[in-house]
This record gives C-alpha cells, structure tokens and sequence, in this order.
C-alpha cells in the first residue's frame, strides 16, 4: 500500500506521462541507494546499494596527479522522449548538456532532432533489465535474450533514432551484471564507433569493464542529481559533483527531465565560475582505453 501511495503522489506531480531511472538515495558516506523506476502505468521501484565514487581515485592514478589545471564537469539528462515540456526544458539548457533518449516513446523522433540541430551530444537510453523484472517498456533488453534477439533489439533501437552518438543503460541492475550480454552489446556499439556510459545502477555492474576491452570511450556516472525532487536536495547533489570533479579532474552527473531539475540547471550553471568549475560535453570527460598497455599485462 505504501509504494502504491508513493506511485500516485508520484504521478500527480507530473505535468505528462515520465519516466525515472535508477537512482541513489545516500545513506552514508561510502553506501548510496539505486532506485529503478519506468514509465507509468508501471507501479513499483527497485531500490539497490551502488558504489559511491566520491572517495574513489582512477586505478593507478596518485591523488597529486588527479588535479588538473581546471576541473570540469558534464551532464546528462535520462528519460527523454516521453513528455514534450521535459523535451522542451533540457533542449533549453546549454548545449553542453547531452540528453538521453528513451526508444519508441512519443517524443522520441522530435527530441533527436532537435538535439541533432543544436549539435548537442545525443544518447540512447537502452532499457535494460533490472534485479526486480520491472518493465521496461518497448525495446528492452533482457537477461534471458539470445546473442541474436538483443544485438537485433539493439540494433532497431538504434536505427530508430537519428544522430545517436553513444548508449547509456536506463535501470539494467540486472543485465549490467552479466558478462555475456554486455558483450554483445558493445560488439553492437564497437561496430558503429559509439561511446557507451555506464548509469551505474549496480555496483556489481561490469558494463564500463567490457566496454575498454572492446575499446570503446567510455566513463562512469558519477552522481544522481534529482533522486529527491526538491531544489535543496538537487542543490546538495550538485555541490557533490563539484567536489569530485574538484577531486578527480573531471565529474559526471545524471539528471532526469522534472520541472525541478531543469529550473535548478538552468539558473546554476550560469554561476560556475564561481565554483572554479567549467560545463564541458559529456565527449570531454570519456576515457579512450589503452588497449596495448592492457594486451601487455
């Protein structure tokens, strides 16, 4: 009864139908929680523990040498294609912001489009499945396909959007997980030289593993921004991304296209100066792999 309440304040919050991905709820410093959520009519949500990558340094990297002359951070917005004014408010936010695009949803074809004409970076946000066999709506990607069934519903995915420069996984707590299916992913993904991020949805995942042996750009998610849609929490989201980017060099955030985030966005990245931190295309920030030094080992 109560998640069913939970759905219906949920839904009434919404101008339109909206889809949220899984996102973390912090709970300490070290632990976060991943919540999975799908367009409606779905009612339930998939709550995981994810890797908090605040106090994680790139393998090998010393932390005198994880400062660069200026830290930057990029953004990314998930979920895109099932509502016109979520449609509307990311394509207004700087162009440096890459939106993600969920397959077969009403505004899918419109918000490629016009991503493409702005010359903004533009996702697929492949549905992939989750710990919880949540539905995934058109298109997704499940556990139990064939090597055939998800590289042709990969494929068709792909096609079916215009200017698709990289993939990330919308929920896949699951799928993320299994070796085998992320490879033929990024079989998939390696023979149209598309980037892939991995939303980090389970910290089990070996998605950004598979994608550097296949030697693919790639990067990890770095925080949640709107996992609790209020501007004070969004706010505390934000200043940790700028403390990690501050700390690594560079930082990734994930946001979703709520009223709230994207009234948050487009007042506070016009103030970056003032944090010492520069918006960059989610392109900046991807980590090409060093596939001699890895055959080597």
């Amino acid at each position: 009864m109560d998640e069913q309440l939970k759905y219906e304040a949920l839904k009434n919050a919404l101008p339109e139908t909206q889809s949220t991905d899984e996102k973390s709820l912090v709970e300490k410093p070290l632990v976060e929680k991943i919540q999975d959520s799908t367009p409606e009519p779905v009612v339930a949500s998939e709550t995981e523990v994810e890797v908090d990558q605040e106090n994680v340094l790139p393998p090998e990297t010393e932390a005198v040498d994880s400062y660069p002359e200026q830290a930057v951070i990029a953004i990314l917005i998930d979920d895109l294609g099932y509502n016109r004014q979520g449609m509307e408010a990311s394509l207004a936010l700087p162009k440096e912001v890459a939106l993600a695009i969920l397959p077969e949803t009403p505004y899918a074809q419109k918000t490629a489009i016009a991503s493409q004409e702005q010359q903004r970076i533009t996702l697929l946000h492949a549905p992939m499945e989750n710990q919880r066999e949540l539905a995934l709506g058109p298109d997704g990607l499940y556990a139990k396909m064939t090597k055939e069934e998800l590289k042709t519903t990969l494929k068709k995915d792909l096609d079916g959007l215009p200017g698709i420069q990289g993939v990330n996984n919308h929920m896949g707590s699951l799928l993320t997980t299994k070796a085998e299916s992320m490879t033929w992913v990024m079989e998939v993904l390696q023979g149209r030289s598309l980037f892939f991020i991995d939303s980090l949805t389970s910290p089990k995942s070996v998605a950004e593993k598979i994608a550097k042996e296949h030697g693919l750009k790639t990067v990890t998610r770095d925080v949640f921004l709107d996992n609790i849609r209020t501007e004070q929490a969004i706010d505390k989201q934000f200043s940790r991304l700028i403390k990690l980017a501050r700390r690594h060099g560079s930082a990734l955030a994930i946001g979703h296209p709520y009223p709230e985030t994207t009234s948050y966005l487009k007042k506070r990245l016009e103030s970056l100066e003032q944090d010492g931190v520069v918006l960059v295309p989610l392109s900046r920030i991807l980590l090409t792999p060093d596939l001699t030094a890895s055959s080597n080992k």
